[in-house]
């Protein structure tokens, strides 16, 4: 291995898999782990017939590639915000090496970068030669040919042209209390800076909820399953407030001397989870009467809405590294888990609802990052 490869991997490779470790955790527990657990379906019958579903719906496959294009568009916002930091400046030097060379080592570090995708195309391959449909498997494969090529273009664009990479943005948020709320500072922050994550998670969480709906009740009213994907969508919220919370505790922090009572500064905080669980409640709105029991869709609302509150309330607490607050994500995954076999889904929204509340109340003056 070239020693120009080397350092190309310690520098984008290494540090992507670290940073994510606990995310790619979590996603193997969710799609390896727990399938099966609930219902009895076995490992090997869930991921055939998700490829099924993948090869013979034209919506679930296009679904599928987006998902891929935002991994991508991750990759390629990692890799770019590396060459923009001023220690890494040197890597500018790769320029002098020739274009094709450049580009082949970058095509190298994005498959590396996109071996979870690759693995599981790997499964997706073998379910369509158990299915003796492997050639509809193809697109799949040049689907992601094609972003690997194209994320390695890119990649050599910004080394090559220094500065014209990305707009950097300078813009200050400023606050004035008689004509901006707080919550709304933070959701013009989501709108601006945050669309891409947010898009990727409503589609998840809204999409699943609602085909695992139709497609459960019709056969059997059994909400078990459906459950903890949902719950996995509304988890995965979770690395959305992470980075708000980051936002506030670096470009925010003068919020802290405002005159505002606690009561109001926690309303601040339910006026923004309201409105960014805005569309599951709209796909559990449109699922009621006819596939949801009233009763359900209430405690769906309740167990989104609180577990929000619960995952903001866990950093008034400590600012946690993104490893650690993904691991204590995942202790509540297990615990919605366990939740969902005794039946207690109630007890738990009402437990959550209040501990929000509570380290709210003892937390937010003392917090300091």
């Amino acid at each position: 291995m070239s020693i120009t490869r080397k350092i190309l991997i310690k520098i984008f490779v290494k540090p992507f898999y670290r940073q994510h470790a606990g995310l790619f955790v979590f996603l193997f527990i969710i799609l390896f782990g727990a399938v099966g657990m609930v219902d009895g379906a076995g490992l090997m019958a869930f991921h055939i017939s998700l490829v099924q579903g993948m090869l013979k719906n034209i919506y679930f496959l296009l679904l599928v590639f987006f998902i891929w294009s935002l991994y991508a568009k991750k990759t390629e916002q990692y890799i770019g915000n590396i060459l923009r930091r001023p220690d890494y400046l040197f890597l500018h030097m790769l320029s002098q090496i020739e274009r094709g060379k450049l580009f082949w080592q970058m095509v190298w570090i994005q498959f590396l970068l996109f071996l979870p995708v690759t693995v599981y195309l790997v499964i997706i391959f073998a379910a369509g030669i158990y299915l003796h449909v492997w050639l509809n498997c193809l697109p799949a494969l040049f689907f992601l040919v094609a972003l690997i090529l194209v994320c390695a273009g890119w990649n050599v664009y910004q080394i090559l042209h220094p500065g014209h990479s990305g707009r950097i943005k300078k813009e200050i948020i400023t606050f004035r209390p008689r004509e901006t709320s707080y919550w709304s500072l933070v959701i013009r922050y989501i709108w601006k800076e945050k669309k891409l994550l947010v898009a990727g998670i409503k589609i998840y969480s809204c999409l699943i909820l609602y085909e695992m709906v139709i497609n459960q009740t019709k056969v059997e009213y059994d909400l078990s399953m459906i459950w903890l994907f949902f719950s996995f969508g509304i988890l995965s919220h979770g690395l959305l407030i992470y980075q708000l919370r980051n936002m506030e505790e670096t470009r925010l922090t003068f919020y802290r001397t405002v005159p505002r009572s606690l009561l109001n500064r926690f309303l601040q905080y339910a006026h923004i989870y309201l409105i960014l669980l805005i569309p599951e409640f709209i796909t559990i709105l449109i699922l009621t009467p006819f596939y949801l029991h009233f009763s359900d869709a209430i405690l769906f609302i309740l167990f989104s809405y609180s577990l929000l509150l619960f995952l903001n309330s866990l950093l008034f607490i400590q600012f946690f590294r993104i490893k650690d607050y993904l691991k204590i994500i995942l202790c509540i995954f297990l615990l919605i888990y366990f939740c969902v076999l005794t039946v207690s889904i109630p007890v738990l929204c009402f437990f959550l609802f209040l501990s929000s509340i509570g380290i709210f109340q003892k937390r937010y003056y003392r917090f300091e990052r």
